[in-house]
């Protein structure tokens, strides 16, 4: 066979060809060296970055919460085990089908899982997202055991909050919640992790940070897909938070609990000389376990407006007319003032007439008769202190409460205490664009009409008649210690904000005096009376409730059947180691149940909590004097008034 050559034409065309061929083939080199440079000089940085973060990654440790307990020990907040199922997504070639089989591992039903995966909130490359919360130690140990077949998924430990008492003490630990955006930005970097749940109320709130550990974490190594292969490193162990120690006494709050049942109200317990609070509860209550984890807005709206409003602290944030137990401040001022002395004696005849206003006691038809201040604050005479209130004036009842704790903040290191409210002139030109009246002093002076205050504010009054005029700011923190043992705060800090009132002590113990009486003679807190200590105390009862109350507490109208029962105190009487102020809502007086509770409850300090021997039993009460004659009972009102009006006016300091 013979061939023939190519032509220089054919051999011109091939080399033409051959030289594009070579061309492109020299391009394609070109391309795949630029990117290669690219890649690993160019972006070589961040590409080394990525493929590190897929083979090892930075598992963080949440810090535990500091633990909240009792002045025993006992734990009213601690932290338990949650495990939590997680999602890496870049370790999860087939999202479809991995989640299909954590949904029959779990029994999760597959859409919920699906769009917790798929959801953007809070997505990172490289970051878990959580799919389940807190399941139960079966489901995760399932979801351990098929790990195999679930890439990417993992369960993860963390501490979550718990109270193990629940309903006691709710509203002074407060509860913990999901933190928002301003509390998240005011968090430093190293506690962003542990502070994901922040305190949303009482302790838990006020304490926050302190309670808020140091985030820890691990450097570990990762297969293909998300399986933990070594731990590289030294771990960086979290700092759990600071533990607190409170004042409170479980025990009596457990026993204040037993006591009130299913009443509304509050009950306050503290040691007057320090300003300690042994007890501090308020009634209904809740379980701040519910909001651990979140709450769902159905469950949110329906706590809110739940009969008695249980979120309400009614001892720091409800606000009540004082009623008799205001009676203290008027007997103190018109002793500083001169008004009366311990001999001074004023009439009762059971009414009192002011203008066309008429004004009766209590006491009705005939009245208390001629009285002492000690017998007044015995016997709770209403007309008594009308006449020592229109000699004092709005403007020095004002003055007085003011200086006894009245109308503002104890300074508890609790939130959204209330200041509560004492009229004066200038308030009700201010808020009213009126003139006062004097008429209006009176229910003013008996603990009626515009004043307010709080359970907290009265137990805090009272410790001042105790102490003989000494004022000691409350407390519920007797010591804060952090992770490493340091005491940040000891004894509550003792010694506390103290002053001393500027009113003589003996003017206090002529209050103290009659306190004794209403108790332990035939008084109107004779139900108060003990067989265990001396016990000095002063009813109220208030006949409506204050507009602010009806406004704070459940919106209702007012009804003026509608009472509540007030009872303050401290005993031993003479060297007091326990004081009380308990409010009963919707009861009949001061006298009955709010005396009763009162005086069971320091009954139990003195029993449980600072045993004493029995005091010896009390001698009879002397009988009461007999009722006016039916001639005098007969002379009328207007006889009565003037009688009254010109023994009173006579001299500034009345009928002696």
């Amino acid at each position: 066979m013979k061939f023939s050559l190519l032509s220089p034409e054919e051999v011109q065309f091939f080399r033409q060809r051959l030289t594009l061929i070579l061309l492109g083939i020299g391009l394609c080199f070109a391309l795949v060296a630029g990117r290669l440079f690219y890649l690993q000089v160019v972006r070589g940085q961040y590409y080394a970055g990525v493929a590190q973060g897929n083979r090892i990654r930075v598992v963080p440790q949440e810090a535990p919460r500091g633990l909240i307990l009792d002045r025993n020990g006992e734990l009213l907040a601690y932290n338990r085990p949650a495990f939590n199922v997680q999602l890496m997504r870049e370790d999860t070639p087939d999202l479809e089908g991995t989640l299909r089989r954590l949904a029959q591992v779990s029994e999760v039903p597959y859409g919920e899982l699906f769009a917790a995966a798929t959801s953007s909130k809070g997505y990172q490359r490289f970051k878990a997202t959580d799919l389940l919360t807190d399941v139960p130690r079966k489901a995760a140990d399932l979801v351990d055991t098929y790990q195999d077949d679930l890439p990417g998924i993992s369960v993860q430990v963390e501490p979550r909050r718990l109270y193990p008492n629940a309903f006691l003490a709710s509203h002074i630990v407060g509860y913990v919640g999901d933190i928002n955006e301003s509390q998240l930005q005011a968090l430093p970097l190293k506690k962003l992790r542990s502070g994901r749940v922040v305190g949303q109320s009482g302790v838990e709130f006020m304490q926050n940070a302190a309670l808020i550990g140091l985030d820890g974490g691990r450097q570990v190594e990762v297969d293909n897909v998300g399986r933990e292969l070594r731990v590289l490193n030294a771990p960086v162990n979290p700092v759990p938070g600071s533990d607190i120690t409170l004042t409170i006494d479980l025990r009596l709050q457990r026993y204040i609990k037993s006591l009130m049942g299913k009443e509304t109200g509050a009950v306050v317990v503290t040691r007057p000389k320090t300003g300690e609070i042994l007890a501090l509860s308020s009634f209904p209550d809740f379980d701040p376990n519910q909001f651990v984890g979140g709450i769902e807005d159905q469950r949110w709206e329906e706590l809110s407006r739940a009969p008695g409003r249980p979120l309400l602290n009614r001892a720091t944030q409800g606000l009540y007319s004082p009623g008799s137990t205001f009676k203290l401040v008027l007997a103190l001022a018109a002793l500083d003032q001169g008004v009366l002395d311990v001999t001074t004696k004023l009439n009762c005849p059971g009414f009192y007439k002011i203008g066309r206003d008429i004004r009766y006691c209590w006491k009705r038809p005939y009245g208390h008769g001629w009285l002492t201040l000690r017998e007044a604050l015995e016997q709770s005479c209403n007309v008594f202190f009308y006449q020592v209130g229109l000699e004092l004036g709005i403007d020095r009842i004002n003055e007085y409460a003011r200086l006894l704790g009245f109308g503002a903040r104890t300074g508890i290191e609790l939130e959204s205490e209330k200041t509560g409210l004492v009229p004066s002139r200038a308030w009700k030109q201010e808020t009213q664009g009126e003139r006062w009246f004097d008429g209006e002093t009176l229910p003013i002076s008996i603990g009626q009409g515009f004043t307010t205050v709080t359970p907290l504010q009265l137990v805090g009054y009272i410790n001042i008649v105790a102490n003989r005029g000494l004022w000691v700011q409350p407390t519920i923190f007797k010591r804060i210690v952090s992770p490493d043992g340091e005491e940040i705060l000891r004894d509550g800090g003792l010694p506390r904000a103290s002053h001393q009132l500027p009113i003589p002590p003996e003017y206090f113990d002529t209050v103290r005096e009659g306190l004794v009486w209403a108790v332990n003679r035939n008084g109107t807190a004779r139900r108060g009376r003990s067989r265990k200590v001396l016990i000095a105390g002063k009813t109220g009862t208030t006949q409506t409730r204050s507009r602010p109350t009806a406004k704070s507490i459940d919106d209702v109208k007012l009804d003026n059947e509608d009472q509540h029962a007030l009872f303050i105190g401290f005993a031993p009487a003479d060297n007091p180691q326990v004081s009380v102020a308990v409010l009963i809502e919707r009861e009949k007086s001061g006298g009955g149940a709010a005396a009763q509770v009162a005086r069971q409850t320091i009954d139990y300090f003195f029993d449980a909590i600072e045993p004493v021997a029995p005091r010896p039993a009390p001698a009879a009460p002397p009988a009461p004097p007999p009722p006016p004659t039916a001639a005098a009972a007969v002379t009328g009102g207007e006889a009565f008034a003037r009688e009254l009006n010109r023994a009173f006016a006579g001299s500034p300091q009345g009928a002696r």
